[in-house]
């Protein structure tokens, strides 16, 4: 058999965070290239400044999120390579020479019968390379009757070239590298329609199951003080909680002397190494949970985001099943590798393998109820086992979230600030 060989790749990604509002798609990419022109300027006045290898911008980036019906969508629908959101990704993938993925709002035909919430990746040269259809749906896209992808989760491969060296080589010999890469959209990472069991783990599941290696997430992904259909449902019940959130909304806004759109053009570009996020436990006081301090990340979200890929984190009560063998009916009955995390054959699927997230989330707010959470970041999942027998009894409930040793935090932006976030990353892959 031969031997497996082990390579370290190095890419350099940059996720883009807006503040898009129906109705405004000239408006946002206007701002977007405007932010774009002022990182490249950043980057090239950097001693090391070459282009990205790959930029990710937010779910329906252009064309802001919150449509109520067919009627108010279609207008801003076309097939992949006709859209404006394909378009552009073309224009910044030509100008930076990078892989660029974007969301939009999808018809499958020119006749516009079929709707979908879509991510395209484009090529260094312009090329469509892989669309991805959202599997998990949120309330708001029934509103205008988006489709699930009929193939639910898929994974396609993204070539990096010349951004890979054999470990143990003595040459500096720079190698093209394929990854293992899949696409999740927001509602993706949740259970399905928020119905399906907490901790099944759909999408990461599918991740660790597929040896995935570059995870793509662009999200439209809510603040906890936002205004849900749990509200409304409630408010129907008479429990008047909606007048008092829109008013905090709205104070909170006027407090920073924001419009109710929130923060536009206020960039924040951050190209610092050494600014990592600062990890905060899901139970830490100094965790702020209200929409202030648009600078910083909503930690409350990363911890959750983190939470939601519990299969790649590493845990020891996984082992105390091992030994016990008390997952022995769940993997009999399961249609699936693993289960949160732990297969039949290993006690933790992922252990020794690496991992990249990117999460590409929008900001701001639209029609001044439905608040976005900003806190787009970098993450690297490292398989690394801190497991003694000692600790077998460990109480893991510290560990579910982002202050878990496995999972590397490479930074994120401001909860409510448009911006760009680069990071060179390093990681392992073995071919």
């Amino acid at each position: 058999m031969k031997a497996a060989n082990k390579f370290l790749v190095d890419l350099r990604v940059a996720l883009v965070q807006l503040n898009p509002q129906i109705g405004r798609v000239h408006e946002t990419t206007a701002r977007a290239r405007s932010l774009l022109n002022q990182y490249k300027a950043a980057l090239d006045n950097k001693k090391d400044n070459r282009p990205p290898d790959l930029i990710v911008f937010p779910e329906f980036a252009l064309t802001g999120y919150n449509f109520t019906s067919r009627e108010h969508i279609l207008p801003y629908t076309s097939k992949t390579e006709q859209s404006d959101s394909f378009k552009f990704a073309q224009d910044v993938a030509k100008q930076f020479h990078c892989y660029t993925v974007i969301g939009y709002p999808e018809s499958e035909t020119e006749t516009k019968e079929t709707l979908y919430n879509s991510a395209v990746v484009v090529s260094p040269t312009g090329e469509m390379v892989f669309n991805y259809r959202k599997s998990f749906l949120y309330f708001t896209e029934d509103n205008w009757g988006c489709k699930e992808n009929p193939r639910q989760f898929q994974n396609f491969p993204l070539t990096f070239k010349k951004r890979a060296t054999r470990i143990g080589d003595k040459s500096d010999e720079r190698h093209d590298i394929t990854l293992k890469t899949s696409i999740g959209i927001c509602m993706d990472l949740s259970p399905y329609k928020f119905e399906a069991p907490f901790n099944d783990f759909e999408f990461s599941s599918y991740n660790v199951d597929n040896n995935i290696e570059l995870i793509i997430c662009p999200m439209a992904w809510l603040h906890s003080t936002s205004i849900t259909k749990q509200d409304t449902d409630m408010d129907e019940k008479g429990s008047n909680e909606i007048p008092k959130k829109l008013a905090t909304i709205a104070q909170n806004l006027q407090n920073q002397n924001l419009p109710l759109t929130g923060s536009e053009g206020d960039f924040q570009i951050d190209l610092d190494q050494a600014n990592i996020t600062t990890r905060l436990s899901k139970s830490s006081p100094d965790i702020n949970h209200e929409y202030t301090e648009l600078s910083k990340p909503d930690m409350t979200n990363v911890n959750y985001w983190m939470l939601r890929f519990l299969p790649f984190l590493h845990l020891n009560v996984r082992y105390y099943w091992w030994q016990e063998k008390v997952l022995t009916d769940v993997f009999s009955e399961l249609k699936r590798k693993t289960y949160m995390g732990a297969s039949s054959t290993k006690a933790w699927e992922f252990s020794g393998k690496n991992a990249v997230l990117l999460l590409a989330n929008r900001c701001g707010v639209e029609d001044g109820n439905t608040l976005f959470a900003g806190s787009s970041g970098i993450y690297k999942f490292n398989g690394n086992e801190d497991f003694s027998g000692e600790e077998l009894q460990k109480d893991d409930n510290s560990r579910l979230d982002s202050t878990n040793p496995s999972v590397e935090l490479y930074g994120n932006l401001g909860k409510g600030k448009e911006g760009i976030i680069m990071r060179d990353i390093t990681f392992e892959v073995e071919r």
